[in-house]
C-alpha cells in the first residue's frame, strides 16, 4: 500500500515592515493545462438597457437604507 506524501508549503516569515503587508505569500505556481485564451482584438461592449431602468419600491428602500449617509451628504438631510 502506498503511503500518502505530506506536502507542506513553507511561507516566508513576515519582516515586520509596513511595506511588506501585501507581500505575505508567493504567487501560486502556474497550473498545468491549456494556456489562457488570447483575444485577437478589442472587445466590443454594447448597451441594450432602456433609458429608464424600473426598480421596485422594496429595492429603492434597500438602496436608501444602505446609502443613507452618502445620500444625505450629497443631497442634504431628509425633509
Amino acid at each position: 500500500m502506498a503511503q500518502k506524501r505530506d506536502i507542506r508549503q513553507v511561507l516566508p516569515e513576515w519582516s515586520g515592515d509596513p511595506e511588506d503587508l501585501y507581500d505575505y505569500a508567493r504567487p501560486p505556481a502556474p497550473r498545468a493545462g491549456r494556456p489562457p485564451l488570447r483575444f485577437a482584438g478589442a472587445i466590443t461592449v454594447t448597451d441594450d438597457w432602456s433609458e429608464i431602468v424600473p426598480i421596485t419600491d422594496a429595492e429603492l428602500r434597500v438602496m436608501e437604507g444602505h446609502f443613507a449617509d452618502e445620500l444625505d451628504e450629497l443631497f442634504g438631510p431628509r425633509a
